[in-house]
């Protein structure tokens, strides 16, 4: 046979030899093609072929504590890969890690590839949640777990780790509390939660006065009341005292009081009743003047004196009618006007 076919059937009966070699899988013994990565039944990493037998072996340690690894090589150095990503190099501590199985490989220049695969167990921990007041509605990393009571709300299952617990109570300000769980526990935890509204304390001297909060009547002094917290814009009114102007702050839970002396205005209520019974009396006295020129205007002997008598009598019965409209007004504000 001619050598150069020789060699032809020679490769051909290699390649076929190479396509067709088993590769065990460490982990479940399945038979899978010479060059598989990973296992066709049960997915695990294959061990690569040691196409260079020459190169050392690396030793690898992993430790696996609750939710972390600790992975040490000898020598060190080497680039630690975990689920495919790259992490660091040994030695090495890798937390948080999620419960299940997870495959790591580590190289080093020189050495062979070291696969493994190790198991994260999940930790688990139990709450017990009381709140201040009790009543509130609880969430854990946002979902809804319950209200709590006197004895509290026991949440049970609970991933050790970082968690934020949330309390919520109508009429309370939210409150939130970050937790780090690294004990089965039970652990217990209490929440306060902050009123989310104030309280206003009003008096006066003297009392009575008229309560206003951005426009709007509260009641009158004195007074206490809860308001949302914000920056209020107050006055305090009272008839025959000067309206006080200013401004208050409120704050979640806190009593801001307010205590203030009015000014009195100065006294109207007598001066205008004396101003009517003067306008009054101007009245009534042109009103009898009016009469006299009236009879004198009867008795006239001649057309020039008749008519000085007429015209005299209108002017007094204008006077008359002022004097009269004017103090029954004043009069009037008398009864209307408390200060």
């Amino acid at each position: 046979m001619d050598r150069k076919v020789v060699k032809v059937l020679l490769c051909i009966l290699l390649v076929i030899t190479v396509a067709w070699a088993e590769k065990i899988c460490p982990n479940c013994g399945t038979a899978n093609r010479d060059d598989a990565r990973f296992c066709k039944k049960c997915g695990a990493r294959l061990p690569e072929p040691e196409s260079r037998p020459s190169l050392p072996r690396l030793r690898v340690t992993a430790s696996v504590e609750g939710n972390s690894v600790i992975i040490t090589s000898e020598p060190s150095g080497a680039t630690v890969r975990i689920d495919d990503i790259e992490r660091g190099k040994t030695p090495l501590t890798i937390t948080e890690l999620a419960p299940g199985r997870h495959e790591m490989e580590v190289r080093l220049a020189g050495y062979q590839t070291y696969y493994s695969s190790f198991n994260i167990t999940a930790r688990l921990a139990t709450l017990v949640v009381t709140s201040d007041p009790t009543g509130a509605d609880i969430y854990l990393d946002g979902v809804y777990k319950g209200k709590t009571t006197e004895t509290g709300l026991t949440i049970s299952r609970v991933p050790f780790g970082s968690h934020s617990i949330s309390a919520r109570l109508t009429g309370y300000q939210e409150a939130t509390k970050l937790v780090e769980v690294r004990e089965s526990g039970p652990i217990g935890i209490l929440i306060k939660l902050g009123t989310s509204r104030g309280f206003l304390s009003v008096t006066t001297r003297p009392s009575g006065a008229d309560v206003i909060a951005n426009g709007r009547k509260l009641g009158t002094a004195p007074l206490v009341t809860a308001l949302a917290p914000d920056r209020y814009a107050l006055t305090l009114s009272k008839p025959g005292y000067e309206d006080w102007l200013g401004y208050v702050n409120i704050g979640y839970g806190e009593t801001t009081a307010v205590n203030q002396t009015l000014s009195r205005l100065p006294q109207r209520q007598l001066p205008i009743l004396l101003t009517g019974i003067v306008l009054s009396a101007g009245g009534a006295l042109s009103a009898l003047m009016g009469e006299k020129s009236y009879a004198a205007y009867q008795q006239a002997t001649s057309t020039q004196e008749a008519i000085r008598l007429r015209q005299e009598t209108e002017r007094w019965d204008m006077l008359r009618n002022i004097g009269f409209g004017a103090g029954a007004g004043c009069i009037g504000l008398y009864f209307i006007i408390r200060w």
